[in-house]
């Protein structure tokens, strides 16, 4: 019996996920169809609903920009999901839908696997949306010395930052985006600009020759954020690519019981 899943998302046109779960799915020799669903902006749990009436349906992925609507939808929350305050992750379990967020742990294996180690290191995160919820409580706790937070609309930052009050073991802090002389070990961009050829309005003082580029979109080429990056002075740059792979594998496991490998997809999407 054929099981299904989907990504959901807006625009979704570029996600890679079938591939990812397919690919997952013939390790353990387990038939399914993994389809994307592009709903309206206003037409998300809608569309949700639907997915999950039909038969066989084991779970969803959830991306920009659902992923604070996936949390207020589902009928129970992992804790990964609540600190996050944001669901990349729907799972069917006998009719009730549990929401998760493996975002950030796939971020960590990604980084972890370009031999980055985020103890003791200084974080500027880009963003406060989705996907920024749900990477932060992962970031913290992987100890980095101090996280800031940027978004355009600075109240939104100082939520984010809000948010994290409880549980957060190092510094947590606005950053304004103004010109600044303090330079970032890592910057992560976890906007969808680069999907529209843009960058985040930071100043390129935030980079250094040591410092990080991650953009959590991939694209065919390097992203505008990591071209921004590469001429403001980084040395490296990594996309989101890995993340999705690793995060993927997460939310697979959760639907099979199984974990998948990631190592040979790595090498197999970027050729």
């Amino acid at each position: 019996m054929t099981s299904q899943a989907c990504v959901f998302g807006n625009p979704i046109a570029q996600s890679r996920s079938p591939i990812i779960h397919h690919h997952f799915a013939k390790q353990f020799d387990i038939p399914l169809k993994y389809t994307k669903i592009a709903p309206s902006l206003s037409g998300f749990a809608p569309a949700v609903e639907q997915f999950f009436s039909c038969a066989n349906a084991v779970g969803a992925n959830v991306t920009l920009p659902f992923k604070e609507e996936a949390f207020q939808l589902a009928d129970e929350l992992s804790s990964h999901a609540k600190r996050a305050s944001a669901v990349n992750t729907l799972i069917n379990l006998n009719g009730t839908i549990r929401g998760d967020n493996t975002d950030g742990r796939g971020l960590i294996a990604d980084l972890k696997y370009h031999g980055v180690d985020l103890a003791n290191k200084s974080v500027l995160l880009l963003g406060a949306g989705g996907a920024a919820k749900g990477s932060l409580p992962a970031i913290i706790d992987a100890k980095p010395n101090s996280v800031y937070i940027y978004n355009r609309t600075p109240s939104k930052a100082k939520s984010l930052v809000d948010s994290t009050e409880n549980y957060a073991s190092c510094q947590v802090a606005c950053f304004s985006g103004g010109d600044s002389e303090k330079a970032f070990d890592l910057i992560i961009n976890a906007t969808s600009l680069s999907l529209h050829d843009e960058v985040p309005s930071v100043p390129k003082s935030v980079f250094c020759e040591n410092s990080i580029a991650y953009d959590m979109v991939y694209l065919d080429k390097p992203t505008s954020f990591m071209e921004f990056a590469r001429h403001s002075g980084s040395q490296v740059q990594i996309d989101g690519l890995g993340m999705l792979i690793e995060q993927a594998a997460l939310s697979f496991q959760q639907w099979f019981n199984e974990h998948p490998k990631t190592e040979g997809l790595r090498h197999q999407l970027r050729k």
